[in-house]
């Protein structure tokens, strides 16, 4: 019989959990949806139970895509395409670098860099200041 301490043991933290390959038929579907029906879609990763071996894992199945955007609103943002067309990986981190949260969007874009309607009015208006401006020729 062996000693106890001779029993192999390995750290289930770091043991894949099989929820990359659910994760991977998700975001089929969903790609799916945004294809045919315009549809978006989230998975919060933050809320999931994934091992750093599972979120190795599905960060290598995804790969990276052409497309890569930083973001500083209130902390810090990372989005970038993955080598799929229209899946995203969103990750935001607070002031002090800790991740906030993370998740994967489906989308043709993330809705984080979107132009909001109340922003687009007030670049309208300050476009119309600056044609004004330039117009009347105090802009010289």
């Amino acid at each position: 019989m062996k000693a106890l301490e001779q029993i192999p043991v390995a750290d289930a933290h770091d043991a894949e959990t099989g929820m990359v390959v659910a994760l991977l038929r998700e975001l089929d579907l969903a790609l799916q949806a945004l294809v045919t029906a315009g549809t978006r879609h989230v998975i919060d990763l933050s809320a999931l139970p994934l091992s750093p071996a599972d979120q190795g894992a599905l960060k290598t199945a995804l790969g990276t895509g052409e497309l890569h955007m930083d973001l500083e609103a209130l902390g810090h943002s990372y989005i970038w395409e993955t080598s799929f067309p229209g899946i995203w990986w969103v990750r935001h981190e607070g002031p002090d670098g800790r991740v906030l949260t993370e998740h994967i969007e489906v989308a043709s874009v993330p809705e984080i860099v979107a132009a909001h309607a109340s922003d687009l009015l007030v670049g309208k208006a300050r476009l119309m200041a600056t044609i004004e401006r330039i117009s009347s020729g105090r802009d010289t």
